[in-house]
């Protein structure tokens, strides 16, 4: 009620606006934008509507309205098919209000980073080896490097090292195993979208089936889970200090600490782990190689940090922290922010009026309009993983990503590597960097850059 439809309404012409919304979303998104007078609007969708939310005063509402009237998390539920892609884990009464991920990824992760450090610079270091000899020969020192494989390689390796611990990153079969399940989860993740909703309980289960990664993966996972809460409870003092044992810790409850929910917890947070830190790489290194002259001033303050204690290291590095911010910012994977799924009939305070089963997204298409371009507007230096109105890459000031550390400390590691050991360009400084579906916004995989070792 009192919301804009902007396209058809009719189940044949739904069906039509979904399949124009994933070629055309940005041009749909700005026609209705336009039309609706800076009031909500809505865009048909397959099943339901896509209403977007375009004024400070509405998304304020959105923001402060209750968990269990509009849900972020129940919106991720339905977008990732959490149940059948994280191997049977389901939100809900078990983790009601997420104390598990939130403890492992805001806490325990967190509080380790200083001790993890070595073990992430192993895995840069044999992602760096592994791509550098891949067969493919260099001209005059310079040695050409698939970008999208080069960021997933250093986003496997450290994630694999870091969540699932020494003993099954080395473990060639499940490493494979993990990167295949994260393609294959994506596949079935966006095939899903195209059919009805009943259908998803046997298409995404039976797409990843085809590829048999998930159960390999779940496999492995089962037995080492299961010896790792031996030794916990048998009080053995030698335990890992990985995502395993962390989720162990964290999960409190005879249901939490059952051996699967501990399994569809770890791969969960493994998922969330290698779906943003490969794109945020890619994208950083695109824009680096786009503005060169950004290069100097970031070796000239990396190699001052490296003259410090060892203690001391990535405490201070406001340049690149500030590089990588405004990488975020220019370059979101998803430009409407944050979606929530409306769970309880909502209506705004000027009488729109949104039914449940629907989506809520944000679009505020002019939001960096009137920034100065400087974070630094209080006299504090911003760091990359501080939270700002209208800077969304951590989703919703109210409830936002428990893992940012985590990524900022890898990215951060990542660069201090590159910037002083190699000197890189694109191989093609012509290339079309990124491509559009729906409103997410993808570097292109088949981008390459040429390094030359320093």
């Amino acid at each position: 009620r009192n919301v804009k439809i902007h396209g058809p309404s009719l189940m044949f012409g739904k069906w039509w606006s979904s399949l124009w919304f994933i070629l055309k979303a940005p041009e749909l998104i700005l026609e209705g934008y336009k039309q609706s007078l800076s009031k909500p609007f809505a865009i048909p969708a397959r099943e339901g509507y896509l209403i977007f939310v375009t004024s400070e005063d509405q998304i304020r509402e959105v923001e402060n309205s209750p968990i269990d009237q509009l849900s972020f998390y129940q919106a991720m539920e339905d977008r990732l098919k959490v149940k059948y892609t994280f191997a049977g884990f389901e939100m809900g009464p078990i983790d009601p209000h997420d104390a598990v991920p939130i403890r492992v990824l805001k806490t325990l992760l967190r509080s380790n980073i200083p001790n993890l450090r070595p073990g992430v610079q192993e895995a840069i270091d044999q992602a760096f080896e592994t791509c550098m000899n891949d067969g493919r020969s260099a001209s005059d020192g310079w040695k050409p490097i698939n970008t999208y494989h080069f960021s997933e390689e250093i986003s496997l390796r450290v994630n694999n090292k870091i969540i699932f611990g020494e003993r099954l990153s080395e473990n060639h079969d499940f490493f494979q195993a993990t990167r295949g399940y994260h393609r294959q989860a994506l596949f079935a993740i966006l095939t899903s979208h195209y059919f009805p909703h009943w259908t998803h309980k046997l298409l995404v289960p039976g797409l990843l089936a085809l590829g048999g990664t998930m159960k390999k993966i779940e496999s492995y996972l089962t037995v080492e889970v299961a010896e790792r809460l031996r030794d916990v409870e048998a009080g053995q003092k030698e335990i890992p200090s990985d995502g395993i044992t962390w989720v162990i810790e964290a999960s409190t409850t005879k249901d939490q600490r059952a051996v699967k929910r501990i399994v569809q917890q770890v791969i969960s947070v493994f998922f969330a782990s290698e779906h943003q830190l490969p794109v945020l790489l890619m994208f950083s290194i695109f824009r680096l190689c786009e503005h060169p002259e950004y290069t100097k001033p970031l070796i000239n303050e990396v190699e001052t940090m490296l003259k410090l204690p060892a203690t001391d290291h990535y405490k201070h590095l406001p340049l690149l922290e500030s590089f990588l911010r405004e990488t975020a910012r220019h370059d979101p994977l998803d430009s409407l922010s944050v979606q929530r799924k409306v769970l309880k009939d909502f209506t705004f305070s000027d009488g729109s009026h949104v039914l449940a089963g629907n989506m809520i997204y944000e679009f505020l298409p002019f939001r960096f309009a009137n920034e100065s371009g400087s974070d630094q507007g209080n006299g504090a230096i911003q760091k990359f993983t501080d939270l700002k109105p209208h800077f969304y890459l951590w989703g919703a000031a109210a409830k936002p990503c428990p893992g940012r550390w985590y990524a900022s400390a890898v990215m951060q590691q990542f660069f201090v590597y590159l910037l002083t050991k190699y000197n890189f360009k694109l191989a093609d400084p012509k290339a079309e960097l990124t491509f559009s579906y729906t409103t997410i916004v993808s570097p292109r995989p088949g981008i390459e850059i040429i390094l030359q070792e320093r």
